[in-house]
């Protein structure tokens, strides 16, 4: 990634991605989220570490705005993933990281053609999925895959702007990358052993898929623009 152009959405509070990428050479790294989330506190701690594992040096940050003179970290929010402003094939490499999980299917189809538009015929996108019910971080009792249990309807109510996982599987993934004209390198999914008790409480909308699709808790999808030619 040394002197690439980069771009994250999803940057939370921490920024340690941007931060990481920026220490091993990066040369920009554009990082969006929908709302402002970014502390101060939390990135400055993060760098210190950065620095010190990458053996780096950095101005000292005394508010958000440093990010970019500091460690070429360009942070946009509020900012929509959707419609970015930015130039078409300007990016070398798109990150993002448990972010997927929290967007709708139909944005989902839409951050992707508008990444697919903006990265470089041999630029490569990295996103790290969770497919499990972040619920059971609350109550570690239930599976990872307790919400499969849970009918449309009946998963509506646990939904908010704060807590919205959308459940989708990951053949969906693979098919919306797919279909937002990208080439899949790997996937590296986690498989699971299937649960007899999710299986036996399965909700309908969900019965047509595979037990090893159910019970994949997460993946790494690399991909890249299709139509490259293979050793360009």
């Amino acid at each position: 990634m040394r002197d690439s152009t980069c771009f994250e959405f999803g940057a939370g509070r921490d920024l340690i991605v941007p931060l990481a990428f920026s220490a091993h050479g990066a040369r920009r790294f554009v990082t969006v989220d929908i709302e402002r989330l970014a502390k101060l506190e939390l990135i400055r701690s993060n760098a210190a570490i950065v620095s010190r594992l990458s053996g780096t040096d950095h101005p000292e940050m005394n508010s958000l705005e440093d990010l970019e003179p500091s460690w070429r970290i360009d942070y946009r929010a509020p900012s929509d993933a959707r419609m970015t402003g930015l130039p078409a094939a300007s990016i070398d490499c798109a990150v993002s990281v448990e972010t997927l999980e929290h967007i709708p299917k139909r944005d989902i189809a839409a951050i992707l053609k508008e990444l697919r538009r903006i990265m470089r015929p041999d630029g490569l996108v990295l996103m790290q999925i969770d497919y499990g019910d972040h619920f059971k971080g609350f109550d570690p009792s239930i599976s990872s895959f307790n919400f499969l249990t849970y009918s449309e309807e009946d998963w509506a109510p646990f939904q908010s702007r704060f807590q919205y996982v959308n459940r989708l599987r990951h053949s969906e993934y693979l098919q919306l990358f797919r279909e937002a004209g990208f080439q899949l390198l790997s996937d590296q999914p986690d498989r699971r052993p299937p649960e007899q008790h999710i299986l036996d409480r399965l909700a309908p909308c969900f019965r047509d898929f595979s037990e090893e699709d159910l019970f994949t808790l997460g993946s790494l999808i690399v991909g890249r623009p299709a139509n490259l030619s293979i050793g360009h």
